[in-house]
């Protein structure tokens, strides 16, 4: 039973980051955790890069390669960034901070206020996906603020290259502080086959979101997590 639920969180995490661009990692840790700590964060992990490689596959003509470059040039400089302010700041305190600065941005973009996607934007964006990537194991927010009033297609081909390259960059740190090896190779396997349904399903619930849906659901996914980390910092 808990193979299957696990399985069946998977698809449907899958199946929404591949339809508007983000959602699974948000969607599968919190409530993966309550089913078994064991299929957390690695094996996510694993299945939110494997799942934005097929999704950036089938968007590869629409992804802008320079940009995507800025976007991991960012993403590396803020990961390095949350290293070093770890090391200055009391635990307690960035959490709460980088909380407020997300709800911050989604109150203002609910108001109408748009920030448009320049070099410098999306290379702060980027690097504070980085510094959320390490604090909170939430890399979108802040990149999905900065696109949420793009097209949908432009939106996904975004963020889910942009996740390959963050969730890549998590696994390769999780490995070398040895959290990640063979077991957690063997869980994600296990859910599988949970990826293959979602992604299968994203083809049809794609076709089913508005741009308005999908601007919605970043806003709403991004004022959860800013208050999640509020509330826990």
């Amino acid at each position: 039973m808990e193979g299957a639920l696990a399985n069946l969180i998977i698809a449907a995490g899958a199946a929404t980051q591949a339809a508007i661009g983000m959602g699974l990692n948000l969607f599968a840790i919190p409530l993966l955790a309550l089913v078994d700590p064991a299929y957390v964060p690695g094996p996510v992990l694993v299945h939110g890069f494997l799942l934005s490689c097929l999704a950036s596959l089938r968007l590869w003509d629409s992804i802008d390669l320079r940009e995507l470059g800025l976007a991991l040039v960012g993403l590396v400089a803020g990961t390095a960034a949350a290293a070093a302010l770890l090391m200055w700041v009391t635990s307690d305190q960035l959490p709460r901070l980088l909380g407020v600065f997300v709800v911050v941005a989604v109150a203002l973009s609910a108001v109408g206020y748009q920030i448009k996607p320049t070099t410098c934007t999306v290379l702060a964006a980027s690097s504070a996906s980085g510094v959320m990537g390490i604090v909170a194991g939430a890399h979108g927010p802040p990149i999905a603020l900065l696109y949420q009033n793009e097209s949908p297609s432009r939106i996904r081909s975004v963020l889910l290259p942009f996740f390959v390259l963050s969730n890549a960059i998590a696994l390769g740190a999780l490995a070398i502080i040895g959290k990640f090896g063979w077991r957690e190779v063997y869980v994600s396997a296990l859910m599988l086959p949970g990826l293959v349904v979602g992604f299968l399903a994203s083809s049809w619930l794609s076709r089913l979101v508005s741009a308005r849906l999908i601007r919605a659901c970043l806003l709403a996914i991004s004022a959860t997590s800013g208050a999640a980390l509020i509330l826990r910092g």
